[in-house]
C-alpha cells in the first residue's frame, strides 16, 4: 500500500516526494486504519500534503475522506493526487472556524501543537460535537515526557526546522488526556516513538 500511496505524488517536485516518503514511514499508517470504521466520513484535520488522508482513501475505500489545512500550497499539491477517486477531497480552511460536518472519524497528526492552547480546546470541542456516537478521534502528538529525552528534542528541533514561522505548544499527555476526558472521550494511548522521535497516539472514542 505504501508504494501505491507514494506513487500518487510522482508528479510532485522532489522536496514534496522526499517529505511524503519520510512522512509515510514516520506516521505508522497502519495504526490509523484499524481504529476507524469501514464506512462513513473521516476528516483529516491539518492534513498538509494529504499523506494520511490519501492512505485512508486507498485502504478504507468505503469511507469518504476530507482533508483540511490552512496552507493553500499544501492543499494544491494534495488536490493533484486525487485523480479519478471519488471518495476524497481537500479543502483550504481554518479548523477553529470551519463548519464541521457530522462524521464517524477524525484524525489530527502533528497538528494540535501548531495552534495556541485556547484554539486547541476550541478545535477539540468542535471535533467532539461533530463526531457521531462511537466515532473515533485519533491524535498523533509529540510526547514531551519521552525517555530518553533526546527523542523529544529531536522532535522539537525537527518541528522548528519544518515550521520556523510558528510556535509549538506541546501538551503533556496527562494534560491533553484530561482535556479529552473532560469533553466526554474515552482515551487510550499508544506509544509511537521511533529510535529518534517521540510520539504518542491518542485513541479517543465518543460513547
Amino acid at each position: 500500500m505504501s508504494s501505491e500511496l507514494i506513487s500518487l505524488y510522482k508528479r510532485q517536485d522532489a522536496c514534496i516526494r522526499f517529505y511524503v516518503k519520510a512522512r509515510s514511514r514516520l506516521l505508522k499508517l497502519d495504526y490509523y486504519s484499524q481504529f476507524f470504521p469501514s464506512r462513513g466520513l473521516i476528516v483529516d484535520v491539518g492534513c498538509g500534503y494529504g499523506v494520511l488522508a490519501n492512505y485512508l482513501s486507498l485502504y478504507l475505500p468505503e469511507n469518504q475522506i476530507i482533508g483540511i489545512d490552512l496552507n493553500s500550497k499544501r492543499i494544491d499539491a494534495a488536490l493533484k493526487t486525487i485523480g479519478n477517486r471519488k471518495n476524497i477531497n481537500f479543502l483550504v480552511g481554518d479548523a477553529a472556524q470551519w463548519d464541521w460536518p457530522n462524521c464517524t472519524g477524525i484524525s489530527m497528526t502533528d497538528f494540535l501543537h501548531h495552534i495556541s492552547p485556547p484554539e486547541q480546546e476550541k478545535v477539540l470541542n468542535k471535533a467532539f460535537q461533530s463526531l457521531e456516537k462511537d466515532g473515533s478521534l485519533l491524535i498523533s502528538e509529540v510526547d514531551p515526557n519521552a525517555k530518553p529525552a533526546f527523542r523529544y528534542w529531536a522532535s522539537y528541533l525537527s518541528d522548528r526546522f519544518l515550521y520556523p514561522s510558528t510556535w509549538s505548544y506541546f501538551r503533556k499527555p496527562s494534560e491533553l488526556t484530561s482535556i479529552l476526558s473532560g469533553l466526554g472521550f474515552k482515551v487510550k494511548l499508544i506509544n509511537l516513538s521511533s529510535h529518534i522521535f517521540a510520539g504518542l497516539l491518542y485513541i479517543c472514542r465518543k460513547s
